[in-house]
């Protein structure tokens, strides 16, 4: 045991080596870059070797890094494991449900009661993250992705396709295509899925309606932001349907146009030794079925 490195700079160097970023093993562990720096540097004086090379687009493993990676990967993975079986026997399972934040806050957030419900010996943790978690590594046990699928080495089922269309407050009373030119335009940037992204240039052209500033408007970064300024009556916005039924459904957002822009799926991923656990089973079939009515055609 005189050997085993301080375990909590270990776990850094890990993230680290997984994602070839401080910034992104920091993010992962809720520290500053300024601490994972820290801790790498902790455990390269504890060892006397160097782990990393730092580059500016990129951080290398020296060949000691690379066995050390390799190693402690799958100590951690092997850990991870033998805690959920731990858990598992005691009665009262843990799952922790990762997804990003968009659909954690506007989708899943709103059925935590019937989420509950159906899982009453569940401790369930909601885990929201807009980096792609790494199921290998223990922490998160499943993980709802918003992508094309083909996601290699987990049990992956596709719950159901997503679409994009514009939507509004029914008190603007916009109905028809011409009354688009008059109104306030909402855009979000920086969605990173579905790509090309579905904007309102590309919204107009598929619908083959022209004479519309498409760059007018308020530009919001994040797409919640957006949506409720759309219920509030301040605009137009182009808005997925999945993340936006259960207002349409309240009356509170309306859909005046037929056009809709393709968009990604969602997709129920676990890795294989959860896959065949009751509970998340059962949770896989709630979602599915819960996602269902919203499922964009």
């Amino acid at each position: 045991m005189n050997d085993l490195p301080p375990l909590a700079a270990l776990r850094t160097f890990e993230a680290v080596a997984r994602h070839a970023s401080f910034k992104r093993a920091a993010f992962e562990l809720s520290v500053t870059p300024t601490a994972v720096s820290h801790q790498i540097r902790q455990l390269e004086e504890y060892l006397g070797i160097k782990l990393l090379d730092r580059n500016p687009r990129r951080v290398l493993l020296t060949p000691g890094g690379a066995e050390l990676h390799e190693a402690a990967a799958a100590a951690l993975k092997t850990i991870g494991d033998a805690v959920r079986r731990v858990r598992q026997a005691s009665g009262l399972e843990k799952i922790t449900l990762s997804a990003n934040t968009a659909f954690m806050s506007q989708w899943l957030v709103p059925r935590l009661a019937e989420l509950q419900a159906i899982l009453p010996m569940v401790d369930l943790r909601l885990h929201a993250s807009d980096e792609l978690v790494d199921l290998r590594r223990g922490e998160v046990d499943i993980a709802i992705r918003y992508g094309p699928g083909g996601y290699p080495n987990v049990d992956s089922v596709k719950l159901t396709d997503d679409a994009f269309a514009p939507v509004c407050s029914p008190s603007l009373g916009i109905t028809g295509l011409p009354a688009l030119k008059k109104a306030v335009l909402l855009h979000i940037d920086g969605r990173r899925a579905p790509s090309p992204a579905p904007d309102w240039a590309r919204w107009c052209g598929v619908a083959r309606f022209d004479g519309v500033d498409v760059t007018a408007g308020p530009r919001f970064t994040d797409g919640g932001h957006a949506i409720q300024a759309a219920i509030a009556g301040h605009g137009i916005v182009i808005a997925s349907l999945v993340l936006v039924a259960d207002a349409l459904a309240a009356g509170l957002l309306v859909q005046p146009f037929a056009p809709v822009l393709p968009g990604d799926s969602y997709h129920f991923v676990a890795p294989p030794e959860a896959a065949d656990s009751a509970a998340v089973s059962d949770l896989r079939r709630w979602m599915a079925a819960a996602l269902q009515p919203h499922a964009a055609t």
